[in-house]
Formats: C-alpha cells, structure tokens, sequence
C-alpha cells in the first residue's frame, strides 16, 4: 500500500487556489465588469457543453474507477490497474475532466480573465500526474509501465 503525503498536498493547495482564483476572478468579471449583462449565444452554449462534457468524463472515470476512486492518491491491499472502461483510452481521464469543465466555466462566463487564470491548472495537473505515475510505476512496476505504452496520458492518440 502507498500513499504521497507531500508532493499532493502541493497539488491540492496550488490547484486549489488556482481553481477557485479563476472562479473568483470569473464572477468578479461578470458582476462587475459585465455589470450581469447575459446574452446567451454560441459561446455561452459551448461553455456550456463543455462543462458537461467536463463533467460527465469524470462522472464514467470515477465510476470505473469503483473503489479504488480518492481524491488523494493512493493505493489499496490488492489493488489493480484499472485498464478498461475510459481508461482503456487514457490515463488521467478525470485529470482531462478537472480542465474540460475548469476551463469552461469563464468561457460560459465570457470571461477572459478567468479564462487565462485558469489555464494555471494545466500546470498543476502535468504535476500530479508525474507524481502518480511515479507512485504507480513504484507499486505495480514493469505492468504499468506497459499500460504506459499502450495509452495516451490524457488525450486518446495525442498526449
């Protein structure tokens, strides 16, 4: 059984404080700049898809993932690779989820300033991935690795 303590816990509080700055600044920009003005059009409705589609990538992953699901990362007695489902696609499907719908929400919002906030996310989760895979390769070995080559970390075919 293996558990990161620290190198997450510098994961979960930039990401943290990315995430919920780009929220802030987001709602901030459509109050105040905006002064509430909403006109629903494409770009609202891309936003809009995209958050679900955000979403619901995190929803299927997380329910593939069953028990072995957890914020932070760890590994349980018996523990095996999960390699079907999404993840028989991509490693980080939840990872791609946390940017699909971060990065929608200031584009539902129209809000370029969150939207560049929010692009700071990326850099975090490039992080915890590294950290989780090294995590991973540590406990299964020469398994992972091979689950490595045979997928992409977060996009199907590209990265």
């Amino acid at each position: 059984m293996f558990q990161t303590e620290r190198s997450d816990w510098y994961f979960v509080i930039s990401a943290s404080l990315v995430f919920f700055s780009a929220l802030g600044v987001t709602l901030w920009d459509f109050l105040v700049l905006r002064e509430m003005v909403f006109l629903f059009d494409l770009v609202n409705v891309f936003g809009l898809v995209l958050f679900l589609v955000g979403v619901s990538i995190r929803l299927v992953a997380k329910r593939t993932l069953g028990k072995y699901y957890s914020y932070g990362l760890r590994t349980l007695r018996g523990h095996k690779i999960v390699k079907h489902g999404i993840y028989k696609y991509v490693r980080h499907p939840i990872s791609l989820a946390v940017i699909i719908y971060g990065i929608a929400i200031p584009i539902f919002f129209e809000s370029l300033y969150g939207f560049l906030l929010i692009l700071g996310l990326v850099p975090c989760i490039i992080y915890r991935i590294r950290i989780e895979e090294r995590m991973l390769v540590e406990e299964f070995g020469d398994e992972y690795r091979e689950y490595m080559k045979k997928t992409k970390k977060m996009i199907p075919k590209v990265y």
